[in-house]
């Protein structure tokens, strides 16, 4: 279908929300453009096998298969500094006491089905900032961490819904925060990727696309008080907590974010998840 739309994963998350409200009324869904929604992994494992053409989607995936995607300048989702508020680890004890507590128990952490990054970051996090001992780390769906009563990774919505909330007895870890606190930098949680090989009317809408969101997220700041008070906003969250939210979420891959991508890298490599530090490949 070499003339049909391009595709374009949608992150079903509040992270992404203020920048396809602001996309969707001037690139509606039509013959040059259709949208996908989906979770980080599933949008991972999407532009793999060529069903979409770009996404913002988990930076491990990149840096995993560089050879495979390019990226679009300039753009990516991270934590304006700290903390992120919606990657969390959530612990029945507090977090010094993890190590003593998994030994005694025999439990793994539970990453979550839906990430990539964020259990990545979870492996970094637990071997280079937090010098714990090696424990087993198993995958479950994204909301079910709770009831096991084991520590697990949560993201998107149902992760800032536990920030806001916090389960009774429950230690939480902002793990945006851990990593700043490790590195000094912002991390940087998904890039807007693109398959490689895109070219053609999908490639000149992509750049149009492109241009639309620089613009949007350059006027994001001014225009949220107003977004958040949207009837697309969900009723699980106040325009407060929205706002407060949406302003520690920062879409600039700026130098910052570029150092950050990178020493994550490495310590993806040396903990044998990724061959290389791959460079930054630029579809525009």
């Amino acid at each position: 279908m070499a003339h049909g739309p391009l595709k374009l994963g949608r992150i079903a998350y509040l992270n992404v929300w203020p920048l396809y409200e602001s996309l969707i009324p001037d690139f509606p869904e039509g013959p040059d453009i259709a949208y996908v929604p989906g979770h980080p992994s599933e949008l991972n494992a999407a532009l793999a096998a060529g069903d979409i053409d770009a996404a913002p989607a988990s930076a491990f995936a990149y840096l995993a298969d560089p050879g495979a995607f390019k990226l679009l300048p300039d753009l990516c989702i991270r934590a304006e500094v700290a903390p992120i508020q919606s990657v969390l680890l959530l612990s029945p004890v507090p977090l010094a006491e993890l190590p003593a507590h998994l030994r005694r128990t025999g439990d793994p952490v539970l990453f979550s089905g839906a990430s990539a990054s964020s259990n990545a970051l979870t492996r970094v996090l637990w071997r280079f900032a937090w010098n714990f001992p090696d424990v087993r780390f198993e995958s479950v769906p994204p909301g079910t961490g709770l009831a096991t009563g084991k520590p697990f990774v949560e993201i998107g919505d149902l992760a800032l819904g536990r920030y806001l909330d916090p389960p009774a007895g429950w230690h939480v870890t902002d793990l945006g925060q851990a990593w700043f606190d490790y590195a000094g930098t912002p991390f940087v949680f998904a890039l807007w990727i693109v398959r490689a090989g895109l070219s053609g009317q999908r490639l000149e809408t992509l750049g149009r696309l492109h241009a639309a969101l620089a613009a949007i997220n350059a006027g994001l700041p001014e225009r949220l008080p107003a977004l958040v008070r949207a009837p697309s906003r969900p009723d699980w969250i106040s325009e407060t907590a929205l706002l407060h939210y949406l302003r520690v979420v920062n879409y600039d891959l700026d130098a910052p974010a570029k150092a950050s991508l990178v020493l994550f890298a490495e310590h993806c490599r040396e903990l044998g998840c990724i061959e290389a530090v791959p460079g930054l490949r630029f579809a525009l």
